[in-house]
């Protein structure tokens, strides 16, 4: 509510500088009066900053001239609030002139080229994610304050222009530009650059040898399947996506990359692999790996394995004591799995590894986890005591079976699941009565596509944790049990529960509560910090722009004119700064 109001607020300002004259504002917000303003041409040098929404208009088209009076223009967004909107503003092809903005964020900007008199000198910012661009601009152009290029799925972007003089630049992202086919040879000098996103390009052959960047941090080129050989990068990168290549081998000297954290390194092709020993996050997808490396069975900081579709692998003989995740998905190959762990881990999943021999598969069910294993299944595994057929169970209780703290481990078995499906399996705990005494869901967010029957196992609180409660019914003579999911709750068709008894849990309740007040933490920590989206964003997930592009204003010490106050309400018009994620994107 307060935030509402301070936008509301803020809003009612910015009109009353000039009520009926909007294009005497220095700022414009509402679309109907923006439209207003550009197809009569009447935006004045009084205008700093648009933020042009086009969800709710239909096409606008405006002439060559509705740019030419507003020369102080610093800040121009042109977006679509809602993804499905129509809105669209269309300029003329001889359209010259757009002035030289310090931000300039146009999504689906409809023309080949910038206008012919476009000076992109001062721009801090540019991002025209789905645009028609051929390219942006010819020559070698003073760029001395540009830090950041978003050119995402501009389908037809096939040059981008000579960097050599941008050399504040932090943030290079093309993904999905699928008509680039190099990168230029100046980038050499872009020494600041933190993140290279070129995800996606599908025909990008050239890149140029020994991108010794020191800063470089992140560099993402999954999806260039064009792409045959390592790239020769520095040894400072922190993040190296290689998915979907042709890749066949991984040089002894990454080995040596003391600050490589994650790689995914995923090709049909691949040979020969090495892996630093700080790597905490390994993704070999898709590879033709047929079994694992004894190179990463002795990664002593490996936090998490994926080897999801690698088709040959036959067998999974070891694995990192410090693993937390083992995603195995769709490996149709994989017979043999032997592994143990001295402590619980997070979880394991086996989707669709149909060839799993009986003894994989008692070892695998046997490991103690957090939050879940999945695998192929027929039946219920014999440990669980009490099993029925359907999505729900009773139990009997006999007195001091239960205190607050007692937890169970259950067991569902699902029909062959067809779509992929997001919604949360749930579990809803009642006593005799039909009183809920608690509900959890199954912390196994996205099920993935099954071709067979598959069994979910996972571990859970009988009374909610904490002070949501202050008093729980331990003397129940009965618990029922009941699993349900919105789109395929009729496709559980047996169940099995097993009672956990303090002696049975022993260490593992205690780690289990320290595994979840961390990764609450983590969570929080990850939320503040932007979490972790290199998606493609449409719509609102651009906001962080227009809260940045009015705070060049404040930084520049721009004056308003009689609202002195006017500065501090930017940030509240409905225009929430958001932090970056480690893909540059909000």
């Amino acid at each position: 509510m307060h935030h509402y109001l301070l936008q509301k607020l803020g809003r009612r300002i910015v009109h009353e500088q000039w009520p009926n004259e909007p294009g005497k504002r220095q700022f414009l917000i509402e679309a109907e009066e923006i439209r207003d303003v550009l197809t009569k041409g009447t935006g004045t040098e009084s205008v700093k900053g648009i933020s042009f929404d086009t969800s709710n208009i239909e096409e606008v088209s405006v002439g060559k001239g509705a740019f030419e009076g507003m020369r102080n223009l610093q800040f121009l967004r042109i977006y679509r609030d809602s993804f499905n909107s129509e809105g669209t503003l269309q300029i003329p092809e001889d359209m010259e002139y757009i002035p030289p903005v310090r931000l300039l964020h146009w999504q689906n900007y409809p023309r080949k080229s910038l206008p012919q008199r476009f000076n992109p000198e001062h721009l801090v910012k540019i991002r025209m994610p789905s645009s028609k661009l051929k390219k942006l601009w010819g020559g070698i152009q003073p760029l001395p304050n540009l830090k950041s290029i978003d050119m995402s799925f501009s389908y037809s972007l096939k040059e981008i222009p000579n960097l050599s003089k941008a050399t504040n630049l932090e943030i290079l992202s093309l993904e999905f530009c699928k008509s680039l086919v190099e990168l230029p040879f100046s980038i050499l000098n872009l020494h600041k650059l933190e993140i290279l996103n070129v995800e996606n390009c599908s025909m990008l052959k050239v890149i140029p040898t020994n991108i010794n960047l020191a800063s470089l941090e992140r560099l993402d080129m999954t999806g260039c399947s064009e792409l045959r050989t390592f790239p020769d990068i520095s040894s400072n990168i922190k993040k190296l996506n290689l998915g979907d290549t042709m890749i066949e081998d991984v040089p002894p000297s990454v080995g040596c990359w003391s600050r490589l954290d994650h790689l995914y390194i995923g090709s049909r092709s691949l040979k020969r692999l090495h892996v630093p020993p700080c790597i905490t996050s390994l993704v070999l997808w898709k590879s033709n790996i047929e079994s694992i490396p004894e190179s990463i069975i002795g990664l002593t900081r490996l936090d998490w394995l994926n080897v999801n579709s690698c088709r040959k692998l036959k067998s999974i003989l070891g694995l990192p004591s410090s693993l937390q995740d083992l995603d195995a998905n769709d490996c149709v190959s994989l017979k043999r799995v032997c592994f143990s762990f001295h402590n619980p881990i997070r979880a394991l999943s086996f989707n669709n590894c149909l060839n799993l021999d009986e003894e994989a598969r008692k070892g695998i069910i046997q490991q103690s986890v957090y939050r879940y294993i999945c695998l192929p299944g027929k039946k219920i595994p014999e440990e669980f005591t009490h099993k029925a057929t359907g999505r729900s169970i009773t139990i009997p209780l006999s007195p001091g079976t239960l205190s607050a703290s007692s937890r169970f481990k259950a067991s569902i078995l699902i029909l062959p699941v067809e779509s992929y499906e997001t919604d949360d399996i749930s579990c809803s705990l009642r006593t005799k009565g039909g009183v809920e005494v608690h509900c959890c869901e199954l912390p196994y967010h996205f099920l993935l596509r099954s071709r067979s029957e598959h069994l979910f196992i996972f571990h859970g609180d009988l009374f909610p944790q904490g002070n949501k409660y202050h008093e729980v019914d331990v003397t129940m003579s009965e618990i029922t049990f009941e699993f349900s999911h919105t789109k395929i709750g009729d496709k559980i068709i047996e169940c099995g529960v097993q009672i956990m008894t303090e002696g049975a849990e022993g260490d593992s309740s205690r780690e289990l509560d320290s595994f979840e007040t961390e990764s609450s933490s983590s969570q929080v920590d990850n939320f503040e910090t932007g979490g972790n989206n290199n998606h493609h964003t449409d719509g609102n997930g651009d906001g962080n722009y227009q809260a940045e592009g009015f705070k060049f204003f404040q930084d520049e010490n721009i004056k308003t004119s009689k609202h002195t106050g006017f500065r501090s309400w930017l940030r509240e018009l409905g225009l929430k700064v958001k932090k970056m994620n480690s893909h540059g994107v909000s």
